[in-house]
């Protein structure tokens, strides 16, 4: 396995990334000690594989039989679970962290954004990798979408299901939510070529200002992180990818809305934050699912896991089951 930057800043962030991290890390839980969650990044690999005529890039680490799939979303990438799955592997889950069809070190064609085929995707992917047959996803943003399509494609390959800060295409209150000013870049994002065009050359400053604009702890985004998610934004063909995913949303509405005919009924768990969508994430997910937890976490905006990752383990580990 290849040794890239972003398993370069995971094995970095506990040696090296000095106290900001041993708070997180430690505050998640104190039972672990820092030597096995350095244990536990280090067994956190790099991989590509083909999927469906993508190279997919992933990060994993294989455990015990309980199987979770991070699923990131825009302005993010797999990079995104740098706190969060060295704590889960620590506990004893497998975990895969892939980069989505056409964003980090994911190869970038030109169609294939629609959540439910970028669902199939993850879906061979852990088949390819002999991670099933069940996995307990869990999705951020449009990592949450394509978490939703992977469910309601595949119920029974889905132990649980983690959706964290982001409405469903199509789902009440979706119409109202993309009327708002909150959700303003839904609409710039969705024009055609005139957002590539903007962008493209200023990815450092473009997504430094869009990370504080919905963050409430943007300290949580160091120099070193934006610099990661601007090297990956880069990349040719990456802003295309990332806006293809909300140019795919009207025809996303139609199939969640297929989808919400059948509720899932398997335990699902709605993680947002209390300045973003986290008072009203549970009452959304109970449209399309029978079973619904959810946490409000104090203290973040969007980025829940990158602005409060002690709260957002701490969630997932109440919510899975356990790691055997």
């Amino acid at each position: 396995m290849r040794t890239t930057l972003i398993s370069a800043m995971l094995a970095t962030a506990l040696a090296l990334g000095g106290a900001s991290w041993q708070r997180q890390a430690h505050a998640a839980d104190t039972t672990i000690p820092a030597a096995r969650i350095a244990e536990a990044t280090a067994k956190i690999q790099d991989g590509k594989a083909d999927v469906n005529g993508v190279r997919y890039h992933y990060l994993l680490a294989r455990g015990g039989s309980q199987t979770v799939v991070l699923l990131h979303g825009w302005a993010s990438t797999s990079y995104m679970w740098r706190f969060v799955m060295p704590q889960l592997v620590a506990r004893g889950y497998t975990v895969l962290a892939p980069d989505l069809r056409g964003l980090g070190d994911t190869t970038k064609p030109a169609t294939g954004y629609d959540k439910a085929s970028v669902a199939e995707d993850i879906h061979v992917l852990v088949q390819t990798l002999q991670l099933g047959p069940v996995v307990n996803v869990v999705g951020h943003d449009l990592g949450g979408m394509v978490a939703y399509a992977y469910a309601a494609q595949h119920p029974d390959a889905v132990r649980t299901l983690s959706i964290m800060d982001v409405p469903l295409p199509g789902i009440a209150p979706w119409d109202q939510l993309v009327q708002s000013p909150r959700t303003w870049h839904f609409r710039f994002y969705q024009v055609q070529d005139v957002p590539e065009m903007l962008i493209a050359g200023r990815e450092l400053q473009y997504l430094k200002w869009f990370h504080n604009s919905e963050a409430v702890n943007a300290r949580a985004f160091t120099p070193e992180a934006e610099d990661t998610y601007a090297r990956a934004y880069a990349i040719p063909g990456a802003l295309r990818a990332g806006f293809e995913y909300y140019r795919a949303f009207p025809q996303d509405a139609k199939q969640n809305q297929q989808f919400a005919q059948h509720k899932l009924t398997m335990p699902v768990l709605g993680v947002g934050g209390a300045g973003s969508f986290g008072p009203i994430i549970g009452d959304h997910l109970r449209n399309v699912a029978t079973n619904v937890q959810a946490v409000s976490i104090d203290g973040a905006g969007h980025w829940v896991a990158e602005e409060q990752p002690a709260a957002v383990t701490d969630a997932l580990v109440r919510f899975l089951p356990a790691a055997r």
